[in-house]
């Protein structure tokens, strides 16, 4: 994996709504360049809010219609199907692993003062329960979801097409988060955790972040799971209490985190972004352990996962009593 420096981040803005306060997503508006978007995490009502992406400055707030914010962990704005701009909203979030079900909700990006009436994703996992933070939308519509585990093994989930009835998510790849070093989330874990993800707009670069770093592949013809099977390039992200949104602004990142008045910053992109390989044959989507040792320097090991488990529960703990 290539590793970035950060000398080139900037801070955009810090968001100034004091409702904003568990921002868990951010995604560029299509119709508007200068707005961006965000929503809450749990405990918040079904709505999200339109930022001014020079001030920060709350320009409207929508609430969708017949949906429930149980955990809203992510959202992306992409053209779907018909080739109308769409804001996705993923109620996926599931820290205990219990849900039965868990929801998307898709709603035509505002053009006036109120968000219309959503298509409505009920989904399951094949293979039971999983929290996941993490929704990446490519144009035309096709859904992905991350999951997220204190261990860095996430598993890579494709939605389907058209919302009928609760329907099963298929299972198309997995990431290998490992150990980086970098600083910012609560603690070491947040280095293996899946926080978020995003295409470009034209879909041919997949990001997703964990709390320290964000992780690049270049997605050709549309075929994710072949570009899963690829070595990412790794950016370090700006130190973050929590970092869990991420979107890709032409060339840059945008990432945000929970807290009030928290900072949002610009991230630019490395040039070219993500090399192709030279032999994309089928691999694991993170270093060797061998080679990790030899590029990171928090190698896996009993000593590193015993710690990631200490932080997971910390953090876990905190947030069961909020």
């Amino acid at each position: 994996m290539a590793v970035l420096t950060l000398l080139a981040a900037t801070l955009l803005f810090h968001i100034a709504d004091p409702r904003v306060d568990e921002a868990s997503g951010i995604a560029t508006s299509v119709v508007d360049s200068g707005v961006v978007y965000v929503e809450n995490d749990s405990g918040d009502s079904a709505r999200f809010f339109a930022l001014d992406i020079h001030t920060g400055r709350t320009v409207a707030t929508y609430t969708v219609p017949n949906a429930t914010n149980i955990d809203w962990e992510d959202m992306a704005v992409a053209r779907d199907r018909r080739g109308v701009p769409s804001v996705w909203l993923a109620d996926i979030g599931d820290n205990d692993a219990r849900r039965t079900e868990v929801r998307i909700y898709r709603v035509d990006e505002p053009r006036g003062p109120a968000a219309g009436q959503p298509e409505v994703w009920r989904l399951r996992y094949p293979d039971g329960p999983h929290d996941a933070e993490s929704l990446a939308v490519a144009p035309g519509g096709a859904v992905f979801i991350v999951t997220k585990s204190l261990l860095g093994s996430s598993a890579v989930y494709g939605v389907p097409a058209r919302p009928a009835g609760v329907q099963t998510l298929r299972k198309i790849g997995e990431i290998r988060f490992a150990f980086t070093g970098t600083r910012g989330g609560p603690n070491v874990v947040g280095q293996l955790t899946a926080t978020g993800a995003a295409f470009s707009r034209d879909g041919t670069l997949l990001a997703v972040r964990t709390y320290t770093d964000a992780y690049l592949w270049r997605v050709v013809d549309g075929n994710v799971a072949a570009a899963l099977h690829t070595a990412p390039v790794r950016v370090a992200l700006p130190p973050q209490p929590q970092g869990e949104g991420i979107t890709v602004d032409g060339s840059r990142l945008l990432v945000d985190s929970e807290g009030r008045r928290s900072a949002v910053y610009a991230v630019p992109l490395p040039h070219p972004a993500v090399p192709m390989s030279s032999s994309p044959t089928a691999r694991s989507t993170s270093a060797t352990a061998a080679e990790q040792q030899d590029r990171d320097p928090f190698p896996i090991g009993i000593a590193a996962v015993a710690v990631a488990v200490v932080g997971f529960l910390i953090v876990w703990l905190v947030r069961r009593r909020r």
